[in-house]
């Protein structure tokens, strides 16, 4: 047998069925006999009459919340502070046998008296003038306020809808945010300290709610589905509300002065799109025709419920449409049409309310009008919610207030997320602060798929629960079901469509959407036959049928025609999608190789005009990169620049461009401006290096065009290509465009740290040395991580001298980049200049590990190897050189060199014969054969080395050689030529070594700075000549001091693998030989 509760619950259950349906409510519900009359009165809504017996004359009687509505709705606004929990106080949900805790708050239209006692606020009467207005008649009312149309007497008496609520809660000031063609607007909003009301006027426009218009289309039903029945339900419900006002019937079409919206193209019809703010819907119960209480187990499909009939005598005629699109489009759509845009638009407002930090929270088609004019409106932000990042930065904020948060708590069950109704059960994991945006999604994804399909997408709770296992019971539905397929009830719903449904009411909200404005987008594109963006799109059959109704001239009529046109449209379609993968695919491998181009182009041409060579080697690289954009050709135009150069600075012609993302292609700009300004250097640089006049003036006019191309490419352009570009006009003697390009580069301060490693690149280029150190510091302090920056650093470092500190610098490269050849390669070309050679040699070893075609490594690491006396080793890799067409001077020279150490005198002597009478003024053959005749050929080697030095009278080499021929039979000069080789080259390390055993041997004690040189680059060949030197000088000087370090040095020149052979037998260490440490040395080793 039921027991009085079960009624309760039954009764309840009814009423939020018939309260989302929109349905009157049923007198007997408040009678005494009725199940649910006994329920305590704290449960029921404390501002509604008992019955509609206490209405006056001049009501209406309210369609108001239910009782279970009302067991979940908000309680009357009360902060709730972000620390705050919402399951406390008067929010808890009662249990089996429970009533609801603070249940006086349940209604939320009373006030405390002094006793605490909650009582009814003062409501005015039709007729009544309040705060300026004159209400005409009562729209309707809810749990928290009643709508009146009213009269604004200051204002001609224009018509408006009046809110009057409580002077609480939080709606004008979140609504107030709100300007959006969706969105109900607001005019003004005022609280009376009188009455303790609030009145918020808001613009009236006639129309309905959808709740009330599928309802109203329930009658107007016939077999064919298309949108007129919904117009002819609207039309209806505007046609009453004029004879309850007394006034015009020309009110409730919505004839209001707005402009023409631009109609969006459908396929088959136009899609509007109104961009003006354009009503608000009048309440249930003054509007509702008096249908009958009888109610119905479930929904009928909107098939049945949208369409009608066309029946002339209760429908608007078209020509009443002229100039309303929204009703023009939804009066030739069909259901699913009509449906889908319906709640695109909704979509699109609410991602304007969501882009202003509000959440809407209470979505349902109740709280949708349709206006007069046919546009959907979100209306009834009482209980939205903002966002943290709205609070931080709302009103509140500017006047100083806190802002706290109101009515988090709310909405109707049925159309709640999963994550929402957990948050309402006091047992639930999800906080109120997590129902977020996503969650208003959901709500969306309800309502389309109740207009489409007219059934809810999940199961009523059984009957009997509580209110909180209602709850629960809801919850578990949704979360242990896979998304409800539209498919499934109605067969004819597109797959992307369902695919759309499904997603938005994933029990998962990281597999929803993410936002509203990614819903609109894809219900457009839906309706204009376009694929999804933003969700898969299963059916190819559906894909290609969207094809052919975007191209319509292609179907023919004949069936010959039409079999045809099909295998050939399946196999365009196929070849269709293969072709644009293997596009993308293409425009992906090209970016990627393009990334690799300009990587090694930004290698070379950073030397700051250290080796013409790179500078070479890195212009072509650039130029091919540039062809590939298809610009490269166009950058040799006059300095005027022709048509065709102001073409390609406006538009790319390289097709894979455009399949590019937006991020990619701003990154792949700036990677183009920043290879014009480079080349353009380079090709400076090098004409500057030997060119005549002609060559650096043309040199100056390409690299104007370049740049000025480059400042055609791209918006967000670095200040260098500004100060670049004038102090190439000035060179051209273009003071007034120098000047020019001088202020917009100052106009533009880096603080990038990209903008700053250019300008230090830049700085370096020009010389200034010191101006680029500064500039590369800030670029690094603003990422440490910046591979181009620690590069550039490593050069200036490099130029200034400081080795060491270039090697330190070009090893945070190799951290920030070791896949890169060039970053070992320029880390070990500084070691090898601090001396560090063993260490130089392993950093070649890898360069060549990563790129065994990066010759100059391999002609660099054959001079380590050279200096080390690994002779085989360096001979193997000038060979290789050589064979890779390396065959200038320097390297040939060095080849001739390893040859003669390897005691292949002749082999060396006859390819410095070769190398001489095709560069008879070679410096460096000179040089290296002079360094090979030393010992056999001492004049010749003196006269190559004094041709030598009448070429270049400071070359260190040529003097290092000089000194080594007069080192016995002329001390003094011999240590004159080593001083001219060290200020030559102060890092001429075998220079150093030499002077300090000359030094020795005269006995000058400076000899001491020059061992220690040797012992900061150790190496077993440096380490013992300084063991030499300080033997020499002890014996000289007749001071026995030096000769515990000379010990202490040969033996780590012995640890260092020097051999102990050849110092048994060295005539410098002769009073070394005498000490007993020296023996024992010997023995050790």
């Amino acid at each position: 047998m039921r027991n009085a509760d079960d009624s309760r619950q039954d009764s309840a259950r009814e009423l939020m069925e018939d309260w989302n349906l929109g349905s009157e409510e049923d007198p007997s519900y408040r009678s005494s006999s009725h199940p649910a009359a006994a329920m305590p009165r704290e449960f029921g809504l404390d501002n509604e009459p008992a019955s509609p017996e206490e209405l006056g004359a001049e009501d209406s009687f309210p369609v108001g919340p239910t009782l279970l509505y009302q067991a979940f709705a908000p309680m009357s606004p009360r902060p709730v502070g972000p620390g705050s929990s919402l399951r406390a106080g008067g929010h808890r949900i009662a249990g089996a046998g429970e009533e609801l805790a603070d249940s006086s708050s349940a209604g939320g239209n009373g006030r405390s008296g002094k006793d605490g006692a909650v009582t009814r606020p003062t409501w005015p009467r039709l007729g009544d003038e309040l705060g300026g207005f004159r209400l005409v008649v009562e729209l309707g009312r809810g749990a928290f306020a009643r709508v009146f149309l009213a009269e604004e007497m200051n204002l001609g008496r224009r018509l408006v809808a009046l809110k009057v609520s409580r002077a609480e809660g939080d709606e004008p000031r979140l609504l107030a945010r709100l300007q959006h063609a969706h969105i109900v607007p607001v005019h003004s909003v005022q609280d009376e300290p009188a009455t303790g009301l609030r009145l918020l006027c808001m613009p009236f426009f006639g129309g309905a709610n959808l709740a009330q218009l599928l309802q109203e289309a329930w009658g107007l039903t016939h077999a064919q589905a298309t949108g007129r029945s919904l117009m002819q339900a609207l039309d209806q419900f505007s046609q009453r509300l004029p004879a309850v006002a007394g006034q015009d019937a020309s009110l409730g079409l919505g004839r209001v002065q707005r402009s023409r919206s631009r109609l969006r193209s459908l396929p088959a019809s136009t899609s509007p799109s109104v961009s003006e703010p354009v009503g608000i819907v009048p309440a249930e119960s003054a509007v509702r025709a008096q249908v009958g209480t009888a109610r119905t187990g479930r929904l009928r499909s909107l098939v049945t419920r949208l369409v009608s009939p066309r029946d002339e005598a209760c429908s608007c005629t078209e020509d009443q449409d002229d100039g309303q699109p929204s009703r023009q489009f939804l009066r030739r759509a069909s259901n699913i049409q009509a449906a889908v845009w319906i709640v695109a638009r909704l979509a699109e407002g609410l991602d304007h309310a969501h882009s202003r930090g509000l959440l809407h929270r209470d979505l349902k088609p109740a709280n949708i009008l349709i206006a007069g004019d046919g546009t959907p409106m979100l209306l009834d932000f009482n209980l939205a919610a903002p966002t943290d990042s709205a609070t931080k930065a709302g009103p509140g904020d500017q006047s100083g207030e806190p802002v706290v948060h109101r009515a988090l708590f709310g909405g109707t069950l049925p159309y709640m997320a999963p994550e929402h109704l957990d948050a309402l059960d006091p047992e639930g994991a999800t906080s109120p602060e997590a129902v977020e945006e996503r969650s208003d999604l959901y709500a969306l994804g309800l309502i389309l798929f109740e207009m489409i399909s007219g059934n809810h997408p999940f199961p009523e709770p059984p009957p009997g629960l509580t209110p909180a296992a209602t709850v629960r019971c809801m919850i578990e539905d949704r979360r242990r079901r896979s998304a409800p397929s539209l498919r499934g009830c109605c067969p004819e719903v597109p797959w992307s469509l369902d695919a759309l449904v499904s997603q938005c009411l994933d029990p998962d909200p990281d597999r929803r959407y993410q936002n509203a404005r990614d819903l609109a987008e894809d219900l457009r594109r839906f309706l204009e036959d376009l694929p999804m963006k933003h969700c898969p799109e299963p059916s190819l059959r559906e894909r290609l049928g969207k094809w052919a109704r975007r191209h319509p001239g292609l179907c023919g009529s004949t069936t010959i025609a039409l079999v045809a046109l099909v295998l050939l449209g399946l196999m365009t379609i196929s070849i269709m999608l293969v072709y644009d993968g293997m596009l993308d695919l293409a425009a992906r491998m090209k970016l990627q190789a393009f990334d690799r181009g300009f990587i090694d182009s930004q290698f070379l041409l950073n030397v700051a005009g250290r080796n013409d060579e790179f500078l070479k080697k890195g212009t072509r690289t650039a130029r091919k990169l540039l062809g590939q954009v298809g610009i490269a050709d166009e950058t040799t135009a006059s300095r005027a620049g022709g048509r065709r150069a102001r073409d390609a600075g406006q538009k790319l012609p390289a097709q894979w461009l455009l399949r590019l993302k937006p991020e990619e292609a701003r990154r792949l700009r700036r990677q183009i401006v920043e290879l014009l300004i480079l080349e353009a250097r380079a090709g400076v640089i090098v004409a500057s290096h030997g060119g005549s006049e002609d060559d650096r003036r043309g040199a100056l006019i390409r690299a104007i065009s370049y740049l000025d191309l480059a400042e055609r490419l791209d918006t967000a352009l670095p200040s260098v290509l500004f100060a670049e570009r004038a102090r190439y006009h000035a060179a051209l003697g273009d003071a007034d465009l120098a000047a020019g390009d001088r202020v917009r580069a100052a106009q533009i301060a880096p603080t990038q740290s990209r903008d700053l490693t250019m300008l230090g690149t830049s700085l370096l280029a020009s010389g200034d040395t010191a101006g680029a150190e500064v500039a590369l510091r800030a670029a690094i302090a603003q990422d440490a991580t910046s591979l181009w920056a620690w590069f550039a650093m490593g050069l200036c470092h490099f130029e200034q001298g400081r080795y060491l500190e270039a090697a330190g610098d070009f090893s945070a490269c190799v951290a920030c980049g070791p896949e890169y050849a060039w970053s070992h390669f320029n880390r070990a070309l500084a070691l090898a200049r601090a001396g560090r050679l063993l260490d130089a040699k392993v950093s070649y070893d890898r360069a060549l590990e990563l790129d065994p075609d990066l010759v100059e490594a391999r002609v660099d690491r054959a001079l380590v190897e050279l200096e080390l006396d690994r002779t085989e080793e360096a001979l193997a890799d000038l060979r290789t050189a050589v064979a890779a067409g390396r065959r200038e001077p320097g390297v040939l020279s060095a080849l001739g060199e390893t040859l003669a150490r390897l005691g292949r005198r002749d082999e060396a002597e006859a390819m410095f014969r070769d190398l001489l009478t095709s560069h008879p003024d070679n410096v460096v053959a000179h040089v290296a054969r002079g360094m090979t005749r030393l010992d056999r050929d001492p004049s010749g080697a003196r006269q190559d080395f004094t041709d030598a030095l009448n070429t270049d009278p400071r070359n260190a080499l040529a003097h290092y050689g000089m000194a080594r021929l007069t080192r016995t039979s002329d001390p003094p000069g011999a240590l004159k030529n080593l001083d001219a080789a060290l200020e030559s080259d102060p890092h001429l390390v075998d220079a150093v070594q030499l002077r300090a055993l000359v030094r020795a041997r005269l006995g000058d004690r400076s000899m001491l700075d020059d061992v220690d040189f040797l012992v900061k680059a150790p190496t077993a060949q440096r380490l013992y000549n300084a063991a030499c030197a300080l033997a020499v000088y002890a014996e000289t000087a007749r001071d026995p001091r030096p000769l515990e370090r000379s010990i202490q040095l040969l033996e780590l020149a012995f640890k260092a693998g020097f051999s102990t052979r050849i110092a048994t037998a060295d005539p410098d260490l002769k009073t070394l030989r005498s000490q007993p440490d020296f023996a024992r040395l010997i023995a050790r080793f």
